[in-house]
């Protein structure tokens, strides 16, 4: 939200905007907040049919597209703008919204380059690229690198909490587990219905054998989760650690039934016999 009022205000200052223009943009903007995006949309539609060459309002409208979720849409404006019309700025919010569509289409090495790119015209202000590179990172199974990205996205403290969540799975990936732990047993009263952090804050418990404590996280996860097999196979090996065979059966029977034959098999074949 931030990049918007800030474009905006760019836009406004480079473009002398007539008073209707300026109304027309305002309005797009308070639709969007407001996430009625076809509203906002329409008046950038508006915007366009008096001025198509102020590529701004592409920019803006390829955002919008982009919050309703509608990636590829937003992506074909981005790639239809003549990107040696857009002066820095601008240039660096095409990067931006490039580099979103692409992670949330799964071209994360694609979203790697970009945010890279964005970087080198970026003097460090902009905080909310390293969210996204970290995001990437993370894809890409290079979490030292996310954790990085992480660290640096934490001087945005509006969004503190959810690059914790993030910056703890990094850790936890990264086999830093105590680190992870501190992290999520602090953040995950925040999001008591988010079944990855409740998962994951049971999963750290787990590997320190603090089993009393990771089960009630691990319960959470199957009330939000039933069809993810991780915690039938986490709470498994609980339940044989601590003797009780026949729960810890029935939950690497359920994770089996989930898809995870391979993690059952070897379950069964290394483990299952030794308690």
């Amino acid at each position: 939200m931030k990049l918007a009022f800030d474009a905006l205000e760019h836009a406004s200052m480079k473009e002398n905007f007539s008073d209707f223009m300026n109304q027309l943009i305002q309005k797009a903007v308070e639709f969007w907040e407001f996430r009625d995006f076809d509203s906002a949309i329409e008046k950038c539609n508006e915007f366009i049919e008096w001025n198509s060459e102020i590529q701004f309002v592409h920019l803006f409208k390829a955002m919008i597209y982009s919050s309703a979720k509608d990636f590829y849409k937003s992506q074909k404006i981005v790639d239809g703008i003549d990107k040696d019309t857009l002066d820095e700025y601008e240039l660096k919010i095409s990067l931006f919204i490039s580099s979103i569509n692409e992670f949330y289409t799964h071209k994360f090495q694609d979203a790697l380059n970009t945010c890279n790119e964005f970087l080198k015209l970026d003097n460090g202000t902009f905080t909310e690229i390293h969210i996204i590179r970290g995001f990437a990172n993370a894809s890409l199974e290079s979490h030292k690198e996310a954790i990085k990205d992480f660290k640096i996205a934490l001087k945005d403290t509006d969004q503190e909490n959810a690059i914790k969540a993030n910056l703890a799975y990094s850790y936890l990936r990264n086999k830093n587990h105590l680190k992870a732990l501190m992290i999520f047993r602090k953040i995950s009263k925040h999001y008591p219905n988010h079944w990855k952090v409740q998962y994951n804050t049971g999963l750290s418990y787990f590997k320190f054998a603090l089993f009393k404590k990771a089960m009630p996280f691990l319960n959470k996860t199957e009330e939000l989760k039933s069809d993810f097999s991780g915690t039938y196979l986490t709470r498994g090996f609980i339940y044989l650690k601590k003797g009780k065979k026949e729960l810890a059966h029935k939950d690497f029977l359920k994770a089996k039934e989930l898809g995870a034959e391979r993690n059952y098999e070897i379950i069964m074949r290394k483990y299952y016999h030794k308690y």
